[in-house]
């Protein structure tokens, strides 16, 4: 799996378990666990993501994008 030192600290607060998800190289599981918390975030302000929601998007999309995940 691919996922810098700066995603994963900015992530950390949000995802407890997130390094045995690295560990585990599931990238699917640590992408689940991040819509996870932007799905949260969407929920908590009136279905509309908030700057920190779009910010957590971002991650969620980068690290795809740099594990060549992509879906039909």
């Amino acid at each position: 799996m691919i996922i810098t030192v700066e995603q994963i600290e900015a992530l950390r607060p949000y995802i407890e378990d997130i390094e045995d998800l690295i560990s585990a190289d599931d990238v699917d599981a640590l992408l689940d666990a991040v819509d996870a918390v932007v799905i949260n975030n969407i929920l908590g302000n009136n279905n509309e993501p908030d700057e920190e929601g779009r910010r957590i998007q971002g991650i969620y999309d980068d690290i795809a994008a740099q594990n060549h995940v992509y879906w039909d």
